[in-house]
């Protein structure tokens, strides 16, 4: 991909059984390197993947989000220019999508996202519950109007970050699940090249999920990182994640 160097983070939780399946998964010749950033496991996962030959660096269970700076920080000290995330618990967003990414990369987009919503349809016959599908399909929807960014996801687990992540403020990120959108807004607010590529998801293998109760917190204050958008956007007010 243009002679840049393409990382794969796996973000590892608790998920020792299903190690086997996540890296099975994974096309190791489509990146540079493969690490692992384990969030505190009190499982044997860390042993494990060294065992299997991994570099793994902790973050001390402080959270989705928390891990997820951790990993892009180690990466791109590393050298990385672009980097994958990949959950642990069996590699639920398909890594071999970043095969998709290969034009995006070579036109330096930033932040790249794997959409369930492009192939119409698709994420039903797959799987997705019916509930948490019409949630992000209605999210997605206020979010493409407020962010005024036409992409057909914007709550997704397969995400690609360029280089230009590795000097944000991290620690006005959230360290839970929030981090996920709030990247995403904050790209969209500082113009950087954003764009999304289809990829499956499987929901048939056993995999974890963010429960109801999780999912509905999420929801919730994912609308008042819109609201800080549109203050820092429209109102100039830089206070925020954003600036």
């Amino acid at each position: 991909m243009n002679n840049k160097k393409i990382y794969a983070v796996i973000l590892s939780h608790n998920c020792e059984h299903m190690i086997d399946r996540t890296i099975s998964r994974i096309p190791h010749s489509s990146f540079d390197k493969v690490i692992v950033s384990d969030d505190g496991s009190m499982d044997n996962s860390v042993s494990k993947y060294r065992s299997l030959g991994y570099t793994v660096v902790n973050s001390n269970n402080k959270g989705y989000g928390a891990n997820i700076k951790n990993a892009l920080l180690v990466a791109f000290d590393d050298g990385a220019d672009y980097v994958l995330e990949i959950h642990g618990d069996g590699a639920q967003f398909d890594p071999k999508a970043i095969s998709k990414a290969s034009s995006l990369i070579e036109n330096d987009t930033d932040l790249i996202l794997g959409s369930r919503f492009i192939e119409k349809g698709r994420a039903l016959k797959l799987g997705m519950p019916l509930p948490r599908y019409i949630a992000n399909r209605a999210l997605s929807f206020i979010d493409r109007i407020i962010l005024n960014k036409n992409l057909s996801e914007f709550h997704t687990g397969f995400r690609v970050y360029s280089r230009k992540f590795k000097d944000i403020n991290q620690s006005k990120f959230s360290n839970d699940y929030l981090f996920s959108f709030q990247i995403i807004a904050y790209a969209i607010a500082n113009d950087y090249k954003v764009d999304e590529i289809p990829v499956e998801c499987d929901y048939n293998s056993e995999h974890t999920s963010h429960g109801y109760l999780g999912a509905s917190k999420y929801a919730i204050t994912h609308f008042f990182v819109l609201f800080w958008y549109i203050l820092f956007k429209y109102l100039r007010v830089r206070r925020s994640i954003f600036k």
